[in-house]
């Protein structure tokens, strides 16, 4: 028994398994192209009574402060995973795009 739980041990690592990630739009611009999508889609619910702030001015410090982007592995970012999620339909799949690109992109506050 020791030995199957020793082998099964040894053969536990932590392994990075690639996704099936689209490319989002390249280029865009956080102030021109995303901060509108949170105006649009967002801001009824997350507009700072509801985490994250999504309103102009906040919605960057809390989506970067708050764990919201990872641009090492853009499509494991919460807020890509929640546009394509639990709140798929709130955004087009061309708003989703950029949101991805963006974040693909460095997530810049540009």
């Amino acid at each position: 028994m020791a030995a199957v739980l020793l082998v099964m041990a040894a053969s536990c690592t932590n392994y990075q398994f690639a996704i099936d990630c689209p490319e989002g739009t390249e280029g865009m611009s956080y102030s021109a192209d995303i901060q509108p999508i949170f105006d649009a889609n967002c801001k009824a619910c997350h507009s700072g009574g509801q985490s994250p702030n999504l309103s102009a001015g906040s919605s960057y410090d809390e989506l970067t402060e708050g764990g919201y982007i990872d641009a090492e592995f853009p499509c494991e970012s919460k807020l890509y995973q929640v546009f394509s999620g639990t709140h798929g339909g709130r955004a087009s799949d061309e708003e989703i795009l950029m949101i991805l690109g963006w974040i693909q992109d460095g997530a810049e506050d540009n």
